[in-house]
């Protein structure tokens, strides 16, 4: 478990086991929660056992309440049948979606649900929005750095050869991004996999901007 010392000048991560870490992400001086959610062996086997092109894909922008009916539909257009496998990884999204809503006091949600076997988001940044929870549900997490090796990161980038930290497969990282924590915002990457032959299933919540 990383825990950095408080203090205003240095971000901190927390980390816990219970849906409540995530709401830790409110205080000044923590810039990511990370909620971690148990592995369990037949949901892994499951979605790992997928085909590429069977694994569910789409963006639902509505209100939390509504994810379980709409990552349902997602796994209707693939094709993928109802047993209990499916209900425990639709149950997973609805319950990351619901925990970011009360973080965020809005009951909407901006969700975004991709099978990536690309490196588009490879590059070393921060999120330009307020709060983004990110989590892997197959395949290599987000990665993301100790603050003192940020600046090096985004310089470096490909070239890049310090300390990295990678989110836990299942669990929840709760990011507080530039437009809350300015240039204290994690900085972060998704994992290359283009010449791994990996496939990411990632679930992306983002907060919804009712100012458009």
């Amino acid at each position: 478990m990383i825990q950095l010392e408080r203090s205003q000048s240095v971000p901190r991560v927390v980390e816990g086991a219970e849906q409540r870490a995530l709401g830790r992400i409110t205080a000044e001086d923590v810039t990511l929660a990370i909620w971690h959610r148990p592995s369990t062996k037949a949901l892994a086997r499951w979605l790992d056992a997928l085909p590429v092109d069977r694994l569910p894909e789409g963006r639902f922008v509505g209100p939390a309440a509504c994810v379980p009916a709409r990552v349902s539909t997602l796994c209707d257009l693939v094709e993928i049948e109802d047993g209990p496998e499916r209900r425990d990884f639709v149950a997973e999204v609805a319950r990351f979606a619901r925990a970011f809503a009360s973080v965020t006091r809005h009951p909407d949600v901006d969700l975004r649900l991709e099978a990536v076997e690309h490196d588009s988001c490879w590059r070393f940044h921060r999120d330009n929005v307020g709060y983004r929870l990110n989590a892997t549900f197959r395949g290599p997490g987000t990665q993301w750095l100790p603050s003192d090796y940020a600046e090096r990161a985004l310089r470096s980038q490909r070239r890049y050869r310090g300390p990295l930290n990678e989110l836990p497969r299942f669990s929840a990282g709760l990011f507080k991004g530039v437009k809350r924590a300015g240039g204290k915002a994690i900085v972060h990457r998704s994992p290359p996999v283009a010449r791994s032959g990996q496939t990411r299933l990632f679930l992306c919540l983002n907060e919804v901007d009712d100012d458009g």
